[in-house]
């Protein structure tokens, strides 16, 4: 079966130092040896995902500089997306410490550079999703008409708290901002009713299952997702946090009810992005 990854990020050595020089994943990386030995090339990692029948995939940025001190991995998703634009889809992070020469960055980003919108961190950077320094941000996704992924669900990180992250203030942002079409990426896990709940009661809320090894909830999200979410949800790895093909051998074994895998593996993907 052909699929759209929504969080696919190749384990290249950009990507791997981002992860080790950010604080946040000090955890994850002492636990799971992530980074040690040899780190495979942009190739490798392409060829490895069509050759799972990945077909696109997002690869969104990161910026969390101000907070971490980790440089902002734009520059080499832009990189990533000119090598294979025909598989790399890029979304441009945003640190909303940097006020509005970031916003214009982005502008410019979208417009000259492809990327297909924006995407945030607010578990990482210590700010609500609903805080008014963001609202810059998403009235410039209006204007562009590009969507927004905003990381909810948060895995366990040193001193972060994951209320930033709560569906509670993406409720909020998708009230002020109706036309803004906004991607819950790792679903919420860590709320799962709040999180299902603000994807059900606002039209322009999607989330994907991104890192769904670590969604102690998923047969409750399959369920919902088989009776009032099947076409807001989209498949995503969270490679390398998880391997590609852990994710793809763990989306085999969930209860899908007929014709909904295909939506969440694919189609869905491909009407939001207005992929041809």
């Amino acid at each position: 079966m052909a699929f759209i990854d929504f969080r696919f990020r190749p384990c290249v050595k950009a990507v791997v130092d981002s992860i080790l020089n950010n604080p946040a994943f000090s955890g994850f990386v002492a636990n799971s040896g992530f980074g040690r030995g040899a780190v495979p090339t942009l190739e490798e990692e392409v060829a490895l995902f069509k050759g799972l029948g990945g077909e696109k995939f997002i690869m969104n940025g990161r910026d969390c500089e101000s907070v971490s001190k980790a440089a902002s991995s734009n520059p080499g998703v832009l990189e990533a997306m000119r090598a294979f634009p025909d598989e790399i889809i890029g979304f441009y992070g945003v640190d909303p410490y940097k006020g509005m020469p970031a916003i214009k960055a982005f502008k410019r980003a979208v417009l000259e550079d492809g990327f297909a919108g924006a995407s945030i961190d607010g578990d990482i950077c210590r700010m609500a999703l609903s805080d008014a320094r963001f609202y810059p941000l998403y009235t410039m996704c209006c204007d562009l008409d590009v969507p927004i992924i905003m990381t909810t669900g948060p895995a366990p990180m040193p001193r972060v708290p994951m209320e930033n992250t709560s569906p509670v203030h993406v409720d909020r942002v998708a009230a002020d901002f109706p036309e803004l079409r906004i991607v819950m990426s790792h679903a919420g896990w860590n709320f799962p009713q709040q999180a299902l709940t603000t994807v059900f009661r606002n039209e322009n809320v999607y989330m994907d299952i991104s890192d769904m090894t670590m969604n102690m909830w998923m047969d409750f999200y399959v369920t919902n997702i088989n009776s009032y979410l099947s076409e807001k949800v989209f498949f995503g790895s969270a490679h390398p946090f998880t391997h590609l093909s852990e994710a793809l051998y763990v989306m085999k074994g969930y209860d899908f009810a007929e014709g909904v895998r295909e939506k969440v593996m694919y189609e869905n993907a491909k009407r939001f992005l207005r992929l041809p």
